[in-house]
């Protein structure tokens, strides 16, 4: 049990070489001209194979946590622990200022050829940003007490968000040329629903806590590490392949959200930690 303490720190610390190695792979896997990928390009495997020994890494801390598949969400999650709930509201703002913005970019920009009900589609998409940014603030208090039926349904609008993203964000690059680009956010998106939903499972469900903390910790690393490597890359002059303002607002937005999940990975540890002791 001793090795949980380190998962949630080895997820954040591992972000900063995966910030690197995504930005090298920005800078040296990418034609300029097309922004298509390099042929024979070795940095995104250099960077499959980051990701890959990092998830084995949180899959071997993260294994412990099955001995607390019984216990209640207060003694898994319970906190009234200040650094957690502040994070929580960073969390829960960025979110609901970042739907703001979203919904804003939406009713301005035209996009071509795009099907009404994708219009649509980001336009709930905004909305439900907006409650999941209401809501991970209001479950950061219900935290710190008894969950009742009502605090129970805030962690609904975290996996109801969760999905919608990844359904925008492959709708939005499933045909795009340049898809290599995007996969690796894509992946990164898919770990954020899981542990969206194995956290709304410790009230709806049976709890697997090892889940919880494995998918937490493979999202967080992931969508740091995509989101931090483009934003390096593009500091560092490099023009393709470029997203639009609409991907690079749903990779804060996903980032973001990995701020809440990164708390709540904390909480999970050190709770496991501090009842071993």
């Amino acid at each position: 049990m001793n090795r949980i303490k380190f998962l949630p720190g080895l997820a954040v610390v591992l972000c900063v070489p995966g910030v690197v190695v995504r930005a090298l792979h920005m800078l040296n896997g990418f034609d300029v001209a097309t922004g298509l990928p390099a042929v024979g390009g070795a940095w995104v495997w250099y960077f499959t194979a980051f990701l890959l020994i990092a998830a084995a890494a949180y899959a071997v801390l993260a294994w412990p946590l099955r001995a607390r598949r019984e216990q209640p969400f207060e003694q898994l999650l319970g906190t009234q622990n200040t650094m957690f709930r502040m994070l929580a509201v960073i969390s829960g703002l960025l979110l609901a200022v970042g739907g703001a913005g979203y919904l804003y970019l939406t009713l301005t920009t035209v996009e071509q050829d795009a099907a009404a009900w994708a219009r649509v589609l980001e336009l709930v998409y905004a909305v439900v940003t907006v409650l999941c940014g209401v809501c991970a603030i209001g479950l950061a208090k219900a935290q710190g007490g008894e969950i009742t039926e009502t605090s129970a349904n805030l962690t609904l609008v975290p996996l109801i968000w969760s999905c919608l993203h990844l359904l925008v964000n492959y709708r939005m690059t499933c045909v795009d040329p340049k898809l290599a680009s995007f996969a690796f956010g894509l992946v990164a998106d898919v770990m954020l629903v899981l542990a969206c939903y194995h956290l709304a499972r410790l009230l709806y469900g049976k709890p697997r806590p090892a889940l919880l903390g494995f998918c937490s910790a493979c999202a967080v690393t992931m969508a740091v590490s995509d989101m931090g490597g483009y934003g390096l890359a593009r500091l560092m002059g490099v023009a393709a392949p470029a997203w639009s303002d609409k991907m690079v607002l749903r990779g804060v937005l996903s980032v973001a959200a990995c701020v809440l999940v990164a708390a709540e990975l904390f909480v999970l540890c050190r709770g496991a930690q501090q009842e071993q002791v």
